[in-house]
Formats: structure tokens, C-alpha cells, sequence
């Protein structure tokens, strides 16, 4: 059986487009990469968090840099900080612990860094501060 110049010409063509197809594909991830992401002047300034009278920078970690104090959402919904190190100590006593369902409770804080305005429960599969940036 033979195969017809015309069905060779379009498996031909096929392997033209698919070829094509995959070496196109990163300049066009890129050109969409580059639309979504923030703009290289925001990424290259300087992070300058806010500082309360202890010393103590808080805010949102930006551009992998991270704060002393995060902001989150205390049990009951009030807004306000955790400290960064209390997280991780309590992330980390809760990986340790043998009990998967162990929780710690830590302390939600107004800027200052000293006023309680609730808690924050930190179990095994609670995410830390810099989890974000380690994709």
C-alpha cells in the first residue's frame, strides 16, 4: 500500500505545527509572564517596612523579605500581627509533636507588637512566612 504524496504532505505539515508549537511556547510564556508579573522597578527598590516603637518592622513579606511582625487573622476575625519567630517556633514544636492534630496558640498583636487582640492557631500544615517564596 502505498502512501499518497498528498497524506505525507499534512504529517509533514502536522510534525511542522506541533514542532513549532513547543519552540514557540516559552517566548509566549514569557510575554504572559511578563504582562502578569510586577513591574521590575517595584522588585528592585528597597523593601522599607514600617517600624513600631520596639524596633520592630511589620507588614506583609514582600519580594522575599519578611518582617518582624506578619499581619494575619486572629480566631474571631479580628485583624492584626504575629510575631515571626512565635510562628516559627510554634510551626516547628508542632512538626516535632508525635500528635497530628496538636495545636499552638500564639499571640495576635496591634502593630505595637505589645497589645493582645486574639490568637492564632498554628497546627502541622500551617504555613510560615516565607512558604510563599519557596515555589
Amino acid at each position: 500500500m502505498a502512501i499518497a504524496p498528498k497524506m505525507i504532505a499534512m504529517i509533514v505539515g502536522g510534525v511542522v505545527v506541533v514542532a513549532g508549537g513547543f519552540l514557540a511556547a516559552p517566548a509566549v510564556g514569557d510575554l504572559f509572564t511578563q504582562s502578569v508579573a510586577p513591574s521590575t522597578d517595584i522588585m528592585g527598590e528597597p523593601v522599607e517596612f514600617p517600624v513600631n516603637e520596639n524596633g520592630e518592622t511589620y507588614g506583609s513579606p514582600i519580594n522575599d523579605r519578611v518582617p518582624d511582625l506578619i499581619v494575619t487573622r486572629a480566631e474571631g476575625g479580628k485583624t492584626g500581627y504575629v510575631r515571626v519567630s512565635e510562628l516559627d517556633l510554634a510551626r516547628n514544636s508542632s512538626r516535632s509533636n508525635p500528635d497530628p492534630n496538636a495545636v499552638y496558640n500564639i499571640d495576635v498583636y496591634e502593630a505595637d507588637g505589645v497589645t493582645t487582640v486574639g490568637t492564632f492557631k498554628v497546627t502541622d500544615d500551617t504555613p510560615g512566612p516565607r512558604d510563599g517564596f519557596n515555589n
